[in-house]
């Protein structure tokens, strides 16, 4: 972070031209897509350095470069705020960004043409009805590693087209609504020679009043908290002056320049009421546009402290399930997280006939005794830290889990020797690990292939649309976690040794998941070695018929949710 941010800024700029002229010529096709990865990093890293330096390029419309060139520019930085928005981790971060270069990366002059109000000919028709196509021909000319960005190309169309025009249809996947989100609000906003764009402000308020999609309603709302009452770079009024309004500080007074003086720039921090005009106009003032945001008044983010997701990991760690504690222990651990106590309460109601709450922590103690009290613990935490990790996909995510959690619950509620609580953490490490190191490949497709695999039962990462992992990662990582739960490592082993070598315990969590391919893929026949695993299982954990098991299974209501 030591280069100028105005020498950064400039930078993106350029490297952004670069990458949208470069589809004119074939032989750079194969550098484009690593160079579309490095600079959708580069708007992200730039967007949370100093995320108002970025949000200016939503008014200031550069003068020096094309109309296509500013919208896809507007369009980056409009999905690296919405992801900033929804605290969306790197990964998911740069391939929305990436999506968002790549989208227009075939249509440069027709854009500029239909800026212009210029006639498409024939041939421009028919490029601009397959941009998408070709793009992500594009992009798979260097390999696998693009799909997901060709994934979101394929229906960004039918998103775009969905969100505006056709009232109740079901858009199952956020990150593309969010990548269609950003396309319709740039190009309502960019600056065209006719000026028929509207501000920012207005763009967002009439695309929630048109658009049925409720987590597109969500992230405008989210959106417009996030980036405030005033967009920087917008002109406003101050004193009967003409100034650009870039920042507001942590008193509350507003940054603001006035450029009528061409050499200088003239500073200002006020506290007022200010009218603002956040509609985008031509720039070419090389000082705001760039050397402005070198300036001290202007804040800097830095690193923050733990975040909620480290806290409830540290929590974790000092909550052993095989240690014996007392309630003055557990009391000293828990006091600085009142809302996790207050979880616990409520966790514990089916340790009781009336499944009431508990008053405070030494009563939910008193319910389910100390030997039970950490694996509940853990679970409350467990649930709080998945929670707490952002996804477009969270809903389902977190719906799969339970259906998954419940059913183990079902599976072993007549065994004794278990605590299903302690059994099921692995599940919610597992997901976390899901989460966290494989946000950009999470779907809601169960990824079980029609012929399987005839030596390893299939993994749990099949049920979130993840067909295979990387078994030394999601092993440090469950490790880590639940190092002294011997269920993470019968876990981890029944997805890594041979059918013929597993255990009783191995085999508890392929019973787990041919229940769940039976719910969730039911089209999906079940092998014989399935079968007699699972009918196995039932009976060695106190189901002596299959019938009473399948009967309550139904009243759980666990369906296939898309």
């Amino acid at each position: 972070m030591d280069e100028p941010l105005a020498n950064r800024l400039k930078q993106l700029h350029e490297n952004t031209q670069r990458f949208l002229i470069g589809y004119n010529n074939k032989d750079h096709w194969q550098a484009l897509y690593p160079m579309a990865c490095k600079l959708a990093e580069q708007y992200r890293v730039l967007y949370e350095h100093c995320p108002n330096a970025l949000l200016s390029k939503l008014t200031l419309f550069n003068s020096h470069y094309s109309y296509s060139a500013n919208l896809v520019i507007s369009q980056c930085v409009i999905t690296a705020s919405l992801c900033a928005s929804q605290n969306y981790d790197k990964k998911l971060t740069e391939l929305y960004i990436n999506a968002a270069l790549v989208e227009h990366l075939c249509v440069c002059s027709q854009l500029n043409k239909l800026a212009e109000q210029s006639e498409f000919s024939a041939n421009d028709k028919k490029i601009w009805q397959l941009r998408h196509q070709f793009a992500a021909k594009i992009m798979l000319s260097c390999g696998n590693s693009a799909a997901p960005i060709t994934h979101i190309l394929a229906k960004l169309n039918k998103y775009k087209q969905a969100l505006v025009n056709t009232p109740k249809i079901m858009l199952y996947d956020g990150g593309i609504t969010l990548v269609a989100l950003a396309n319709i609000i740039a190009m309502n906003i960019t600056h065209t020679p006719a000026k028929k764009h509207i501000s920012f402000y207005q763009a967002l308020s009439d695309l929630y009043l048109r658009t049925p999609n409720i987590f597109a309603q969500h992230l405008i709302k989210s959106y417009v908290a996030h980036v405030g009452a005033f967009l920087a770079g917008s002109r406003v009024v101050y004193q009967d002056q003409n100034m650009i309004y870039l920042a507001t500080d942590k008193q509350n007074r507003h940054i603001l320049v006035t450029p009528a003086n061409k050499q200088k720039l003239a500073w200002f921090r006020v506290k007022a009421t200010l009218k603002d005009n956040p509609k985008q106009w031509k720039c070419a003032d090389k000082k705001l546009l760039y050397s402005v945001w070198n300036s001290e008044h202007i804040t800097i983010n830095e690193q923050g402290c733990l975040n909620k997701s480290n806290q409830l990991i540290e929590l974790i760690s000092q909550i052993k399930v095989n240690h014996e504690y007392s309630f003055k222990g557990l009391n000293k651990i828990m006091a600085h997280h009142p809302e996790i106590v207050t979880r616990v309460c409520e966790a514990v109601k089916p340790y009781n006939k009336e499944h009431q709450a508990a008053k405070d922590l030494r009563h939910s103690l008193s319910m389910v005794g100390y030997n039970n009290a950490p694996a509940i613990i853990q679970r409350v935490v467990f649930e709080q830290l998945v929670n707490s990790t952002p996804h477009p996909l969270q809903k389902f995510i977190l719906n799969r889990l339970d259906c998954l959690v419940k059913i183990m619950a079902l599976l072993v509620t007549h065994n004794k020797q278990y605590q299903f609580e302690h059994i099921t953490l692995p599940l919610y490490a597992y997901t976390h690990f899901l989460l966290t190191q494989c946000s950009t490949r999470l779907t809601r497709k169960i990824a079980i292939d029609e012929a399987p695999n005839k030596t390893l039962s299939t993994p749990f990462s099949a049920f979130f649309g993840v067909s295979n992992i990387n078994n030394e990662h999601v092993k440090a990582l469950l490790l880590q976690l639940l190092s002294d739960n011997p269920w993470a490592n019968t876990l981890l082993q029944a997805e890594q040794t041979a059918k013929k070598q597993l255990t009783n315990e191995h085999k508890l969590w392929v019973a787990l998941k041919v229940i769940a391919q039976r719910v969730f893929k039911p089209e999906l026949k079940l092998t014989p070695w399935q079968q007699q695993t699972l009918s196995e299982q039932l009976r060695l954990n106190g189901w002596d018929d299959e019938r009473p098991f399948y009967a309550q299974l139904a009243g759980l209501q666990i369906y296939n949710n898309i």
